[in-house]
């Protein structure tokens, strides 16, 4: 558990520990402006770290036995890898969407999510105030290196754009000539380490990627939580 976790979602003040259930629905003691701050903080926090375990979940996806058991019919199998690839890279760019909300919530700014961007807080003079910039500079600048990595080096030379579509080419191929005379277009053991050794390295560098993605956003929480403890002590005033 992070320190930030322990701080606000957990936080003594929290109205989160008056939660009632009803039937379906859930209910807490939300009277003050001050309840209401800390459980929008909580909120904003928790889809954070949510964001983060999906992504590592959908980079967890990034290997042969899944997907074999999600590609029974073989002409799903070259659409289920990039489909693989790129819910991962969309859940990446998920993170910095909920980090800008947080601030948001954090700094009591009023912004509406739907508002809510990176030139919009960049820009604006309390996160300016509160030294937050140049942080959330440096996790934009890591997402936009990761949202480019499909229309760069994927894989560090290893593996280009050319052999991503080379290799749905090759898959392609193979289903089609089974379909067309029953023969194979390239023996299953060579399509299937290809595959696998794809995929296997593709999953490696996405990892360092978010791994350079959650360092920035640890020193975001780092830089916030004095923040978050300031604007319950101004709002109590």
């Amino acid at each position: 558990m992070r320190k930030i976790e322990e701080e606000i979602i957990l936080d003594k003040e929290s109205p989160i520990f008056t939660a009632k259930a009803d039937g379906q629905t859930l209910s807490v003691d939300n009277e003050t402006y001050l309840d209401n701050y800390i459980i929008l903080c909580s909120k904003s926090l928790t889809a954070v770290t949510a964001a983060i375990t999906k992504a590592e979940l959908s980079l967890n996806m990034l290997n042969s036995d899944l997907l074999k058991k999600i590609s029974e019919e073989p002409e799903f199998l070259s659409s289920n890898i990039e489909m693989l690839i790129e819910n991962s890279i969309i859940r990446v760019q998920s993170i910095y969407d909920r980090v800008l909300i947080l601030i948001n919530r954090i700094l009591d700014l009023g912004i509406s999510n739907e508002a809510i961007n990176h030139n919009s807080l960049v820009t604006n003079e309390h996160v300016k105030r509160f030294d937050l910039v140049d942080k959330l500079k440096a996790i934009n600048k890591v997402c936009n290196d990761y949202r480019l990595v499909r229309n760069t080096l994927i894989h560090h030379d290893r593996y280009t754009e050319e052999q991503l579509g080379l290799l749905q080419l090759v898959i392609n191929a193979d289903y089609l000539s089974k379909e067309a005379n029953g023969s194979e277009f390239i023996p299953y053991e060579e399509l299937d380490s290809l595959i696998t050794s794809f995929l296997d390295i593709t999953k490696s560098d996405l990892e360092s990627y978010l791994t350079k993605i959650t360092e920035k956003v640890d020193i975001i929480f780092d830089s916030v939580l004095p923040i978050y403890n300031y604007q319950k002590n101004r709002l109590r005033e």
